[in-house]
């Protein structure tokens, strides 16, 4: 009888800590930070690293570890270009917001601000680029907008041609219950595998 109840009291308390607050203060500027609270405690926190050296390390190695780590989008713009590059990721991101519906109806965001600048060394190519950015963008916040609870949200999309270096700036508060959490990064995870694979990255 005692082992039973303590099984009962061990679920019980699984299922309670599945259900509580849990909330993500994500900031991406020119490094990532973010803040994790769980039930109002913060119990992690990603921020950029000061005067960290690095172990030295041969050529080899340091080439075949730039490699994994190298940015999917980038990988993409470089092999196949920037319109199939953002295709893909457009593809990618429609999915999962379409696979996690059921979760994103769960999830309450607050302070989203996105900020683009579309900007390349070529006035002509700018412009086409700031196009495809757009009619990219706005129909997943549209589609995200429809399927979640967004109280304030702050978008900037603008073509630039007077820096020859894009800018990408994105923040947002989302609060939601940790099982909610759980079940959305599965599938995210789920999703990406399938991007990976259907991109051979």
């Amino acid at each position: 009888m005692i082992p039973l109840i303590i099984i009962s009291v061990v679920v019980l308390l699984i299922v309670l800590l599945l259900f509580l607050p849990i909330s993500l203060d994500i900031k991406y500027t020119d490094s990532f930070f973010m803040t994790v609270r769980f039930a109002g405690i913060r119990i992690f926190k990603i921020e950029p690293g000061k005067d960290i050296k690095k172990p030295k390390s041969d050529a080899e190695s340091d080439k075949k570890a730039e490699k994994q780590a190298e940015n999917p989008f980038k990988k993409l713009n470089r092999e196949k270009g920037f319109r199939v590059a953002l295709g893909e990721i457009t593809a990618f991101v429609k999915a999962l917001i379409l696979r996690i519906k059921n979760q994103l109806r769960h999830i309450r965001i607050t302070r989203l601000c996105l900020g683009i600048n579309v900007a390349t060394d070529d006035a002509a190519l700018t412009a086409i680029y700031y196009g495809a950015v757009c009619s990219a963008v706005y129909p997943i916040l549209s589609l995200l907008d429809s399927l979640s609870n967004i109280a304030l949200k702050q978008i900037d999309i603008r073509a630039d041609f007077e820096s020859a270096k894009p800018d990408f700036a994105f923040s947002a508060r989302v609060k939601l219950r940790l099982f909610f959490l759980l079940a959305a990064a599965v599938a995210a995870l789920s999703e990406f595998n399938k991007f990976k694979k259907r991109n051979e990255l």
